[in-house]
């Protein structure tokens, strides 16, 4: 990830974005059933925002943008599916409010994608997936929850993950940065609420 300069810039805001006392019970195999089912939960409510992120975002990029933020959606929504079969046989209940950490997050998204130019907003989706695949990739494939870990680091969403970095390259601006930095803000705090709640 240190090849795209929103990363290499961000400092230590990426080590605390993708590193978390949550990941590390899980990757030890020791994290508490509830807090793995409270953060399903939760980020599969993110997910339904992410999708109307994704949806406007289209929108207002050009074309040569289309094909990977197309298939990030039809693969979002594949995702979607995914979460629900597995909550049902997690016991994990969907129909919930989200919690305040996630409407902050979710909000943040839903308000960028109105007010700021495409290149902020690429560069905050590539923040939001780029540091997901990190997490997740730094995990062993092993333990009870080895088939998240290996869908969630998949050579796939590494792909897509790489393709949203490079049209964050090709699209800049002078927001960007910023905008990254606060979704690492996000993400750290995301981790906080599913481990400490």
């Amino acid at each position: 990830m240190t090849t795209y300069s929103l990363v290499r810039n961000a400092g230590p805001l990426w080590e605390a974005a993708t590193r978390s006392a949550f990941l590390n019970a899980l990757a030890a195999g020791s994290l508490a059933a509830n807090s793995f089912r409270r953060w399903l939960a939760q980020d599969y409510l993110f997910a339904k925002d992410l999708m109307a992120f994704q949806a406007v975002l289209l929108t207002k990029t050009p074309r040569d943008c289309h094909k990977p933020l197309t298939g990030g959606l039809a693969a979002l929504d594949n995702e979607m599916g995914w979460f629900e079969s597995h909550a049902a046989g997690l016991q994990v209940d969907l129909d919930i409010p989200p919690h305040p950490t996630c409407r902050r997050y979710t909000d943040f998204l839903l308000r960028c994608v109105y007010t700021q130019p495409y290149p902020v907003l690429l560069a905050i989706l590539f923040g939001v997936e780029a540091s997901y695949l990190a997490a997740w990739s730094a995990l062993p494939l092993s333990g009870p929850y080895a088939e998240f870990i290996e869908r969630w680091s998949s050579a796939d969403f590494a792909t897509y993950v790489a393709a949203l970095g490079g049209l964050a390259k090709r699209h800049t601006h002078e927001a960007a940065q910023e905008h990254f930095n606060e979704v690492l803000g996000h993400e750290q705090e995301f981790w906080k609420m599913s481990w400490e709640d």
